[in-house]
């Protein structure tokens, strides 16, 4: 498991990739797990862990985990 931060609203957050999809968020005031998933488009889709809907806080995390992994 590694761990990074990403810079979300201008503090830095801390997050542990748990596998190559499933990433756990500490936000300050609430952790959570976040779940990659494609689209039948081949987009990628961040859910919180046992939901099945995209949020605006979800994507928005999400892209800024993509953008810290791909940098």
């Amino acid at each position: 498991m590694s761990t990074f931060h990403i810079d979300y609203h201008g503090q830095l957050i801390p997050v542990s990739q748990e596998s190559a999809d499933t990433f756990r968020v500490a936000l300050p005031n609430k952790p959570l797990v976040l779940v990659r998933k494609q689209d039948s488009d081949g987009a990628d889709i961040w859910f919180e862990k046992d939901t099945d809907n995209e949020t605006p806080e979800t994507a928005e995390l999400g892209t800024a985990i993509e953008t810290k992994l791909a940098g």
